[in-house]
């Protein structure tokens, strides 16, 4: 078994047996592999079957959320992203459990909700810029859309390599700080 799944599921692993992690392991796999073959509910079982043996666990209660999010039933996964956050997740999980949450947030209506989400989401990982373009969605639902605009633009102006986009990046930038800005003959 690798190490870093074995880390993902038992941080504090110095008194946790070999059984069990394989247990995690194979389970999870099991619910993946559904889960890539469409099977969602039947997904949704093993890990509502793992979270009753192991409620605390982090990766369960965030796979938990993220199966109600793929069902369709973001009010339902929300308060698992929200444990799997308390319950101490990290890393790449850590990462993409803030957007699910964040994303969740927004679509129930929760938007400061998704705001607060999203922008530790891109605090702690702004080098993940799908986060970057949620943020700016909850922003426009929250009725920021200055701040959604010039989000979006930064997203753009960072990773396009479009040369028309490029050839005007500096008019762009001007732009996304100054988008109330009018030019009046007087």
């Amino acid at each position: 078994m690798a190490a870093g799944l074995f880390l993902r599921l038992c941080p504090s692993a110095t008194k946790i047996t070999g059984d069990i992690v394989d247990e995690l392991t194979t389970k999870l796999e099991e619910a993946y592999t559904l889960r890539d073959k469409d099977e969602l509910e039947a997904s949704q079982e093993i890990l509502l079957t793992l979270l009753e043996a192991h409620p605390e666990n982090a990766t369960v209660l965030y796979e938990v959320g993220g199966s109600y999010d793929v069902l369709g039933e973001a009010r339902e996964a929300i308060p698992y992203y929200q444990q799997a956050i308390d319950a101490g997740l990290a890393g790449d999980d850590l990462q993409e459990c803030l957007i699910c949450l964040g994303s969740c947030s927004r679509v129930i209506g929760e938007f400061e909700a998704a705001v607060e989400a999203l922008e530790t989401a891109v605090t702690q990982f702004p080098e993940n810029k799908s986060g970057h373009v949620f943020l700016a969605l909850a922003y426009y639902s929250n009725d920021q859309k200055e701040e959604a605009m010039r989000t979006l633009m930064s997203v753009l102006l960072e990773t396009t390599d479009n040369a028309d986009i490029q050839a005007y990046a500096n008019v762009f930038e001007f732009y996304k700080d100054n988008l109330e800005e009018v030019w009046r003959d007087e």
